[in-house]
């Protein structure tokens, strides 16, 4: 259940103004029991964003992500330090998140969240070059999600 999604603006590092996402009380449930789980305020958050029509190659990555974020993180998930993430960016609701991401095709997104606010994020853009190997596929999403972890 996604009760709100907010807009922030803070500083970079390097003094440029970035939109920040502030992504709050977004519930999510464990994948095996579908029970709800309390998101913490420091996260990792990966979201497939997706066209509403799907061809069989972005159904292909999104699942690769779904299955290399929960099966690869099933502990921080089910205590909400990790979270997963499908998005229709095509969905007037989710334009602005799109937007803040930068996202104009299919994308898997990485992002760090520190006190309720993204820190920062990576558009894991060789998942479009990886999708027919499946082991380094879910190699190179795991790895991002880990290096975001700390």
């Amino acid at each position: 259940m996604r009760s709100s999604i907010t807009e922030c603006y803070e500083m970079s590092r390097n003094g440029l103004v970035v939109g920040l996402l502030v992504i709050s009380s977004w519930g999510t449930h464990n994948a095996m029991s579908q029970t709800p789980v309390k998101l913490q305020s420091d996260r990792v958050i990966a979201m497939y964003f997706h066209r509403t029509q799907r061809c069989p190659t972005c159904k292909m990555m999104g699942g690769y992500s779904e299955q290399a974020v929960t099966k690869g993180f099933a502990k921080q998930m089910a205590d909400g330090t990790v979270e997963f993430r499908m998005i229709d960016y095509e969905k007037k609701g989710n334009a602005g998140l799109a937007q803040a991401y930068n996202v104009k095709g299919p994308a898997l997104i990485v992002a760090q969240i520190r006190s309720d606010k993204v820190r920062q994020y990576k558009d894991l853009d060789k998942i479009w070059s990886l999708v027919r190997v499946k082991d380094k596929f879910t190699a190179y999403v795991q790895s991002n999600v880990k290096d975001y972890m700390d």
